[in-house]
């Protein structure tokens, strides 16, 4: 079946906008969020400058963009399993995939670039940990919930208990990688992931 002109009008808006943050993303990372701007992304991507501020009408808008779009790729890393997997599964894939995510080039590149840029933007670092890490924790925070009404887990707090995981989670493996460029192996990720598991598990008393 032939799509409509409306269907096709908005696929063509949605590759634009991806167009858009790519040439966006790699912009801010290699020259920092001070440095980038409108005009540069305007240069590289061509076409009219009015095309890029129907997309995103400021440098402030298309930055939370691209903070919101790794942030969504962290979301649905830890998004529990299809299936009938246990809580131990579950988590030790969620753990492998959410640090996949912050080990990623992108991942680290926003890592770096926010603690380079906090000092100097605070409302742009506060729009990053809204967007990024709050949301994470929170997401996170909701599945223990679940698993307490269920009567799987014992965690008095679900908020801290997903502060506390995703932190162990991300453990000095994500700091070496932001500080040394060299990016772990998988068996060390997930011998890492395995053992924070083991030890979060262990505090909350599964009831397995």
């Amino acid at each position: 079946m032939k799509p409509t002109i409306q269907e096709q009008t908005r696929s063509q808006q949605s590759d634009k906008r991806k167009q858009i943050l790519s040439i966006a993303t790699k912009i801010f990372f290699r020259e920092g969020y001070g440095r980038a701007s409108m005009d540069k992304v305007h240069s590289e991507l061509g076409g009219s400058k009015r095309t890029l501020y129907n997309y995103f009408p400021s440098k402030e808008a298309l930055f939370e963009a691209i903070v919101t779009q790794v942030s969504d790729q962290v979301l649905t890393a830890l998004r529990p399993p299809l299936g009938d997997a246990d809580l131990r599964t579950t988590l030790v894939k969620m753990g492998n995939d959410y640090l996949g995510v912050l080990l990623s080039p992108v991942g680290i590149s926003l890592y770096r670039a926010m603690v380079s840029e906090a000092p100097h933007f605070p409302e742009l670092a506060h729009t990053f940990f809204e967007n990024g890490p709050s949301r994470s924790s929170h997401h996170l925070a909701a599945f223990f919930r679940d698993q307490n009404a269920q009567g799987l887990i014992e965690v008095s707090d679900p908020q801290i208990a997903a502060e506390h995981f995703l932190g162990a989670v991300r453990g000095d493996i994500h700091l070496a990688a932001v500080l040394t460029a060299k990016r772990p192996s998988k068996q060390m990720v997930e011998a890492a992931v395995a053992q924070t598991v083991r030890t979060f598990l262990d505090g909350v008393n599964p009831k397995l």
